[in-house]
């Protein structure tokens, strides 16, 4: 990691795989005043995703390596392999704010998580440690938050892009075409290692 700026966003997902959304996504929080650097956390366990049977994380952090690698002040971690599982949000940042007390944390969200934020593990920790960054159209900021988690979130412009992981893994165990999905980088790891394939 490194210490040259002190304003950090944190993208964490299971990215399984990283597809055109996360890149659009990551450049709507990259063009945002509240960041300096955006870090992309691969989550191992994701606690909310039990049962599913993910591509390993060797392969999904290779995919993010790839898809990422043309940006500038973007920062692909693997720090929340290090910590115990499953993956909670309220670890990492516990861990981050720690080890790096000199910086500041945003953690980026769509519309979507943060409807939903108060389900969160802690969540009410969680914005003792950061505060959110949520991407949205202007027409999609009337989500219902309650006031501590208002008062702690900024909203920035995102026009979202529609595909999933889901769809992604669909077409590519079906053989069909994901070359408009996924980064020509991230198609040809699924395409090598043979990923999402039934049976």
């Amino acid at each position: 990691m490194s210490h040259s700026s002190d304003k950090i966003g944190l993208l964490g997902g299971s990215f399984d795989p990283v597809h055109n959304g996360h890149l659009a996504i990551a450049r709507s929080f990259l063009a945002s005043p509240y960041i300096t650097e955006l870090w992309v956390l691969l989550t191992p366990h994701p606690p909310h995703k039990r049962g599913q049977s993910p591509a390993s994380y060797e392969v999904r952090l290779k995919m993010l390596q790839e898809a990422f690698a043309g940006f500038d002040r973007v920062e692909v971690s693997d720090i929340e392999r290090q910590l115990p599982d499953p993956s909670y949000t309220v670890r990492t940042l516990e861990y981050l704010t720690d080890r790096f007390s000199e910086k500041s944390f945003f953690l980026c969200l769509g519309s979507d998580s943060a409807k939903h934020f108060t389900e969160w593990y802690q969540w009410q920790r969680i914005l003792s440690y950061c505060e959110l960054l949520v991407a949205a159209r202007p027409s999609a900021r009337d989500i219902q938050l309650n006031q501590e988690i208002a008062q702690k979130t900024h909203f920035i412009d995102h026009q979202s892009v529609s595909v999933s992981s889901t769809e992604v893994r669909s077409k590519a165990s079906s053989a069909q075409n994901i070359a408009d999905l996924v980064p020509a980088s991230v198609e040809k790891i699924i395409d090598q290692q043979n990923l999402y394939k039934v049976g």
